[in-house]
């Protein structure tokens, strides 16, 4: 996959940024482009969205672990 660093981050890029970034693992030239371009209210709502799915991820797997 071809990066165009002087090219605004699409939408799609700028999700899996936000993902990458979640886990931590993200690259320096793509963390240059997406702070000179992307779109703050795409990573924030992303973010958000991303923290909401691990809480519920882990409130369902210690629902499924305790007893009832």
């Amino acid at each position: 996959m071809k990066q165009d660093d002087g090219l605004a981050p699409s939408f799609w890029q700028m999700v899996g940024s936000t993902m990458l970034s979640f886990l931590g693992v993200s690259k320096e030239s793509r963390r240059r482009r997406d702070f000179q371009y992307g779109n703050p209210k795409v990573f924030i709502v992303t973010g958000f969205i991303l923290a909401l799915l691990f809480i519920f991820a882990v409130l369902g797997v210690v629902k499924m672990v305790l007893p009832s």
